[in-house]
């Protein structure tokens, strides 16, 4: 951990930390709440893990929304949303060890899975968490004591009424059924693989270092699907290369890993990238016509299989919205070498910035300090 130096009156000198503890709100199996704590943890800096029940009205007063996590300094500023979290604690730091790459398409590749990881694998990981009984036991076990604590009812109801919740809202609530399951664990596997292939050539998703890819990643591949037993006894027979990573993604240390990132695009990348494109582009597609149709649910098409009643969420509009933002940073050449790995209607997509209502979020560009609002109204899907 980094320090600076101040000389005492009384004479000596004293280090102090660059980045004082931090409390962050959040759980221990929560998706983005471990995606921030490996960022942190590979930074070095100081934090503690604090609940987010029993503090609803600090953080919602604090940073405008109650979810996991969100980040309270000492100075008394407030920092929410994962993604603009890691940027602003990456721009604080040294920028020749930025988890940005410096290469503008790898840049962009970098940020558009993250987004991937982000947005697309929720679901999926959300699915294997609550439609299976061993995962639902583990998960709903550890929320009615994070969470339930303070209710005084039966441990066994606060769990019953944990996957109630879970299950309608973020399961058959976001368009998962008879129809669509098969798709969400094709998914999962496709994830898997594609990542597991690119782990046989390098230790990372670009190379010797993690970047801001890796860290997205780490939201569904370690709270969800290496640690809710389902997924992780699946995880450990077809990509153990990714069981691995994840453990090595907790463990590593800026000062570890060389800085070194792949100059190209090799065909285990551009089969994540063609995947990024299919499912998650398709879908912030569809969201984004939907919302500014003014519709609270929609039907969306991904690689042929039909999701019905998917919850429209604004904030994923934004998510285009910011896509689109880094796709016109893009210098001609990058945009072609990008282009030439994702699906037509994708790359289209990118390029014409078809957003027809605006997000609305953020629009002085403050994030992470901007107020904060949850994925799907208040929290769950309506």
């Amino acid at each position: 951990m980094g320090c600076y130096v101040r000389s005492l009156r009384a004479g000596g000198r004293r280090c102090y930390p660059l980045h004082p503890m931090l409390s962050v709100y959040g759980s221990r199996i929560s998706y983005y709440t471990g995606k921030l704590e490996s960022y942190l943890r590979f930074r070095g800096i100081p934090y503690a893990l604090r609940p987010t029940v029993g503090n609803e009205e600090r953080i919602r007063a604090g940073a405008g929304a109650v979810q996991m996590p969100v980040v309270e300094m000492e100075d008394g500023r407030w920092l929410s949303d994962s993604t603009p979290i890691l940027a602003w604690f990456d721009r604080a730091g040294d920028p020749a060890q930025s988890i940005y790459p410096r290469d503008p398409m790898l840049r962009f590749i970098a940020l558009l899975i993250e987004d991937y990881a982000d947005e697309w694998l929720w679901r999926p990981a959300m699915y294997y968490r609550w439609a299976f009984l061993q995962s639902r036991q583990y998960a709903s076990g550890v929320l009615a004591d994070e969470l339930l604590s303070h209710l005084p009812i039966p441990r066994p109801v606060k769990r019953r009424l944990l996957v109630r919740r879970q299950y309608g809202g973020f399961v058959r609530g976001d368009g998962v059924n008879r129809e669509s399951r098969s798709h969400v664990e094709g998914t999962t596997l496709a994830a898997f693989a594609r990542l597991e292939a690119i782990l046989r050539e390098r230790r990372f998703v670009l190379g010797d270092v993690p970047t801001i890819a890796d860290f997205g990643l780490m939201g569904p591949m370690f709270r969800h699907f290496s640690q809710d037993p389902t997924p992780s006894e699946l995880m450990r027979s077809v990509a153990p290369g990714v069981f691995a990573w994840v453990g090595r993604m907790w463990n590593v240390r800026r000062g570890e890993v060389s800085s070194r990132l792949i100059g190209e695009i090799d065909s285990p990348l551009a089969a994540l990238i063609a995947e990024s494109g299919r499912t998650h582009l398709a879908q912030l597609k569809a969201n984004a016509q939907a919302f500014a149709q003014g519709l609270s649910r929609y039907e969306q098409t991904i690689e042929g299989v039909r999701y019905h009643r998917v919850p429209v969420s604004r904030y994923r509009v934004w998510c285009l919205e910011e896509l689109i933002r880094h796709w016109r940073e893009l210098d001609p050449q990058s945009r072609a070498r990008v282009s030439l790995h994702l699906p037509r209607g994708a790359a289209n997509l990118l390029e014409s910035g078809a957003v027809e209502r605006a997000s609305g979020v953020d629009p002085e560009g403050r994030a992470p300090f901007h107020r904060a609002i949850n994925v799907f109204g208040d929290g769950i899907p309506p």
